[in-house]
């Protein structure tokens, strides 16, 4: 994104010399500059980001502090009073809210108002809930406040409510295993799931790369949550599948890294994925055989929804004919997935799946080396290389081999990653040299 505001602002530079050159006129100038003004306005700005992270930060601590300072001289408080003063904060929320809505105030109004209301409902739950002594515990505490904050969220278009909203997830369940609270627990996920998708799909958001961040947190509480009902390690290499798959879109329209978090993480969680997988097979997959129904039919709801997002993606960039191997090896992944669990399921000896993971993270390797090859891509090429050293390193360990032969093998290692290096960028540095020989000619 940073560069791409760059290149703007490097065009409107270029305007006024294109006018004098007779190109344009000086309308098309003016609506040229109108245009791309607007779009750098628009456009988020890491400053933008730093402050957010901030503002969230020192809302909190201010909540937390006059929460502190209350409670210090909360005895000498008649019953009326502290009624009185459990109420002051959301009176001020819903005051700032309404002035908020009425007066169309900009976004940092609307992020004020969605933290000090939903802070000022928090406060009146927990005073309320110590003056007449109610009781209860953090998990339905958290759950109660974040009930009340989704609403919040949506009315003003919170994003930093959400990065909270995504944080406080992780204090709601009691315990992981408390199947009776899975229903509260999924609804409080499925509540936030059409805010992350109106960002994440709606390209003038300007949240949209901070919203690619908080997505990850809300599919590692869903994991955490709902993927023990029935095999966690199934739900892990779908989620994988998915994000891989939703980056490889991203990273193909040229985005920064910093804009792309899901490539890096999924490709790298995967890689531990499949290396366990080439040790344990099956082990990775294991089922949980006594699980609750419960339990199951919230692991199949999410692991359900996982792959309708996958079949999403991928038949989107189908129709859209930018289907590489990637997609297909993702397809596979899950297939692998899901082939693991039949195995487990007829108790077949692990080492059919073991051999299927070695073979699927060699064809993997592979398939990232010719992307990065076709598409003169230094990452993906790495990638290939990196996937290809695990491999033979984790069977190589295996192997009853003494240490000098261990240490001679991590030299020609290294000398192979350099020397493939090497040849790569010599090859894009040919690459380049022609097509600035086509330009000039």
């Amino acid at each position: 994104m940073a560069e791409k505001i760059g290149m703007i602002r490097w065009f409107l530079e270029e305007l006024p010399k294109l006018r004098e050159s007779g190109v344009i006129d000086s309308t098309t100038e003016e609506s040229l500059q109108k245009h791309y003004q607007e779009r750098i306005a628009a456009a988020p700005s890491l400053q933008k980001y730093f402050l957010l992270n901030f503002s969230i930060i020192g809302s909190v601590l201010i909540a937390g502090g006059i929460i502190l300072l209350f409670n210090y001289n909360w005895d000498m408080f008649s019953k009326l009073t502290r009624i009185l003063i459990a109420f002051l904060p959301i009176a001020l929320g819903v005051v700032l809210s309404l002035y908020t809505l009425m007066a169309s105030r900009s976004q940092s109004w609307r992020e004020g108002s969605a933290i000090l209301t939903s802070t000022g409902t928090a406060v009146l739950i927990a005073l309320l809930s110590q003056i007449y002594h109610t009781g209860g515990t953090l998990s339905q505490f958290m759950t109660l406040v974040l009930l009340l904050a989704l609403p919040l969220i949506y009315i003003f278009n919170s994003i930093s409510l959400a990065t909270l909203y995504m944080g406080a997830l992780f204090m709601t369940p009691g315990s992981w295993y408390e199947l009776n609270w899975l229903p509260m627990e999924f609804c409080l996920l499925l509540g936030i799931l059409p805010f992350a998708g109106w960002h994440l799909l709606r390209e003038k958001s300007p949240y949209q790369v901070w919203m690619r961040y908080l997505v990850m947190g809300f599919a590692v509480f869903g994991i955490m949550v709902f993927g023990g009902g029935y095999s966690r390690g199934v739900i892990l290499f779908t989620v994988c599948a998915v994000f891989m798959l939703a980056s490889l879109r991203l990273q193909d329209s040229g985005e920064r890294m910093f804009c792309n978090p899901w490539l890096l993480a999924s490709f790298f969680f995967l890689l531990v994925l499949m290396s366990f997988g080439t040790y344990t097979g099956g082990w990775i997959l294991r089922l949980n055989r006594h699980g609750d129904a419960s339990g199951i039919l919230y692991f199949w709801l999410m692991e359900g929804g996982f792959l309708l997002v996958f079949l999403f993606l991928f038949i989107r960039d189908y129709l859209r004919k930018q289907v590489s191997f990637q997609h297909f090896m993702m397809l596979f992944l899950i297939l692998v997935a899901f082939l693991g669990i039949l195995l487990e399921v007829f108790n077949v000896s692990k080492i059919y799946m073991c051999f299927v993971m070695i073979l699927y993270m060699g064809v993997f390797g592979v398939t990232l080396l010719m992307r990065g090859w076709r598409k003169n891509s230094m990452l993906a090429f790495n990638g290939g290389l990196l996937t290809w050293a695990l491999l033979i390193g984790l069977r190589f360990f295996d192997a009853k081999i003494g240490l000098q032969g261990r240490a001679i093998a991590f030299i020609v290692f290294g000398l192979g990653f350099i020397c493939a290096n090497l040849f790569f960028s010599y090859k894009r540095g040919r690459i380049k040299s022609t097509e600035v020989n086509h330009a000039e000619q």
